[in-house]
């Protein structure tokens, strides 16, 4: 199932949107989120899932004759993990490629650095919170593995 946000600035015409969008084929529910905390989960969420996205079509020599495109192992692991993510865990993040068709998180903010190379098998990761170095050459990539990593950043 996949969901659709639509942010609305005037609160009048809701009713009005909520009646043509439950006319549309294939729409099971609609219901207002007035969360504004559940909205900026989703604003994070969905801007590290486009840049994702835009990533998943980069094709081979991207960056130069031997640059390789993202695995699509890593990209489906990564979308996963983005779905279970909070606010959070994904502030201050961002995502680049890897010219070895991997991924990369980095990490820069008030807890300190970090950096996350995602490959379709492993994780590879460091934190640097003021002199504390923690590094680590490869655990499995799962999304409870790479949630732990976020959460030893910002938690």
């Amino acid at each position: 199932m996949t969901q659709l946000v639509v942010t609305v600035s005037d609160n009048a015409m809701l009713p009005q949107l909520k009646t043509a969008i439950r006319q549309l084929r294939g729409v099971e529910k609609v219901m207002p989120v007035r969360n504004p905390a559940m909205h900026k989960v989703c604003k994070l969420r969905q801007e590290l899932t486009d840049r994702l996205v835009s990533l998943s079509s980069l094709h081979d020599g991207w960056d130069g004759s031997d640059s390789k495109a993202i695995d699509r192992k890593c990209i489906s692991k990564m979308k996963a993990a983005l779905s279970k993510a909070t606010e959070k865990q994904l502030a201050g993040w961002a995502l680049f490629p890897d010219a070895r068709g991997f991924l990369y998180f980095d990490y820069t903010g008030e807890q300190g650095t970090a950096g996350i190379t995602m490959t379709g098998n492993s994780l590879v990761y460091f934190i640097q919170k003021g002199d504390v170095l923690e590094k680590n050459d490869g655990i499995p990539f799962s999304s409870s593995n790479l949630l732990s990593i976020l959460n030893s950043v910002n938690g």
